[in-house]
């Protein structure tokens, strides 16, 4: 617009200009007309002369008036066309255009419409006998300046717009939200941080299965085989992930600051994702979470088949987990779902047997349970396995209701339980598994592999009374990777500012959890000494009342 402005001004002067030669030319006839000074005019005037002799007098001032205006205009006619005339002649020009709200830089070709839509030709003037020449070349030669400039400044000038995902798209991959368009598909952090570092680190990974695994939100992390297959499917590019931009480096401590706002800056929240870990980390955290859910998703099949009872804790820690044999173990047909029916006394006691066994099923699939001695693989499971009870029943009820704990088989427990299920002298706890567990994990968003990786952090406890010293710093060690993979994991889903905050709500959660766990081993001791109708089973004796075993 500073162009179109000057080249207007410019256009006036030329006016002017010529106008003003028109009125030297008048002048000039004049003088010869009254061929007097302009001292002698004034002295005549003083004389006494006629009015009539007056008038060349006059036009005279007006004369000299109108060269001292003009020798001021053809200075500044000069001084346009050496400063800001000479803008048109610059190498590159850009403007600004908002459209939509959105600022968009546009290079010179560009906008050059725009500065031409004035036709006037630029840039040098030549004043000589009072006329304005202009030099056609001049323009011409600034336009190609502007045209071989345009590949390099507006290359540089000109952001990259990133496509916004409507409300409510959900990712190609896993159906999760979709937080973007993430190398060319709508997809979540989740699985456009598993694609690049994927590719970045050339990881191949083998199907345990068929290759046919169900890829969703809940179960993404169990076969990575299949859920990168399934990114390239739906269209993922590799060759969209940018080297330099992408490459994984080492992880950064980053001091999170809220904006003007109150949010975190976007930038914080990348720099605290998977994609700052090294390789070797990240595969170790997905190994981990992989193995987590691939044991998560056998118990729940192990968890309805026919279970053969141990006489001992010992003998059942002894032998190989049936775990990886769930598949081929028939299904006991009092677990089976038929409807939604009142728990009996009957019903609760099952379940807690069959949790309590699960349990140390569950315990064998890890590798440095197997490393230890029987005295510490006891401590460890004697301490754990009614959190492992607790745990799964509230995380299987959440989606049954506000109110009720239901078991595989249908059966359920009231926040009041009825009175069939009440036991004299004891407090109940389903109300507090529900207020400090249940809804918690519903307001957090717990999903199957934080769930998973949560257990696996309470199971490795180094703190444990009962637990050999030699063996505490191995237990520290395989908490803290549990945790790791936690932490990292939802940082990856939620992003560091709403992580953060999650990872440390779920981890507070602890000492209400086993101050239900010492009520619950409280009311056994009180079932135990006064013997009532519920006896409590040996094998459960056992393994959770450590004072009466």
């Amino acid at each position: 617009m500073k162009v179109q402005t000057t080249q207007i001004r410019v256009r006036v002067v030329k006016i002017e200009c010529e106008l003003l030669d028109t009125c030297e030319s008048q002048q000039q006839q004049q003088q010869q007309q009254h061929p007097f000074g302009q001292d002698e005019l004034l002295l005549m005037g003083d004389m006494g002369t006629s009015t009539e002799m007056l008038k060349p007098m006059a036009f005279c001032n007006g004369m000299a008036q109108q060269q001292q205006q003009r020798r001021q205009i053809r200075a500044e006619v000069q001084q346009m066309t050496v400063s800001e005339v000479h803008l048109q002649q610059q190498t590159m020009t850009t403007a600004t255009i908002i459209q939509n709200g959105t600022s968009h830089v546009m290079p010179c070709s560009s906008t050059a419409p725009l500065l031409n839509s004035v036709p006037l030709p630029a840039l040098e003037m030549d004043i000589n006998g009072g006329t304005v020449e202009y030099q056609q070349h001049r323009r011409h030669e600034g336009s190609n300046s502007s045209a071989e400039n345009n590949g390099t400044a507006g290359a540089k000038t000109q952001p990259r717009q990133r496509r916004k995902v409507p409300e409510g798209e959900l990712c190609a991959v896993c159906s999760d939200r979709a937080t973007g368009y993430h190398y060319g598909v709508a997809s979540c952090n989740g699985c456009k941080t598993f694609f690049r570092r994927t590719i970045v680190s050339e990881h191949s990974f083998v199907c345990q299965y068929s290759g046919n695994c169900d890829v969703t939100k809940n179960v993404r992390c169990a076969c990575r085989h299949c859920r990168f297959a399934k990114c390239v499917a739906v269209g993922m590019d590799a060759k969209a992930i940018q080297n330099d931009r992408d490459r994984i480096g080492p992880t950064k401590r980053v001091r999170l600051s809220p904006g003007p706002d109150g949010k975190r800056s976007s930038m914080d929240e990348d720099q605290l994702s998977l994609s700052s870990l090294s390789p070797q980390a990240r595969y170790q955290d997905e190994k981990l979470v992989e193995h987590t859910m691939t044991v998560e998703a056998l118990c729940n099949v192990l968890r309805k088949c026919v279970l053969v009872e141990n006489k001992s804790v010992q003998e059942a820690l002894a032998q190989p987990s049936l775990i990886f044999q769930a598949r081929d173990l028939p299904i006991d047909e009092r677990t089976e779902f038929k409807e939604l029916y009142p728990a009996s006394m009957n019903d609760i006691q099952m379940w807690n047997i069959r949790e309590l066994r699960l349990c140390l099923e569950w315990a064998k699939t890890f590798e440095e349970f197997q490393k230890m001695t029987y005295s510490d693989q006891f401590a460890l499971v004697r301490h754990f396995a009614f959190t492992f009870n607790i745990l799964n029943r509230v995380f299987y009820s959440l989606d049954k209701g506000p109110d009720k704990i239901v078991y595989p088989n249908g059966a359920y427990i009231l926040r009041q339980p009825q009175k069939e299920v009440k036991i004299p002298g004891c407090r109940s706890i389903y109300h507090r598994q529900m207020d400090e567990i249940m809804m918690p994990f519903r307001n957090l968003e717990i999903i199957p592999q934080e769930f998973a990786c949560f257990k696996a952090c309470l199971f490795f406890n180094p703190d444990i009374g009962d637990l050999s010293p030699a063996v505490r710093p191995e237990i520290g060690q395989e908490r803290t990777k549990y945790l790791s993979a936690l932490f990292h994991m939802i940082i990856d889903r939620h992003g560091a500012a709403y992580g953060v905050q999650k990872y440390g709500n779920l981890l507070m959660m602890s000492p209400s959890i086993q101050n239900i766990i010492d009520q619950n081993e409280e009311n056994m001791q009180v079932m135990e000494v006064f013997g009532h109708i519920w006896r409590i089973n040996g094998f459960v004796k056992e393994l959770c009342m450590k004072e009466l075993k």
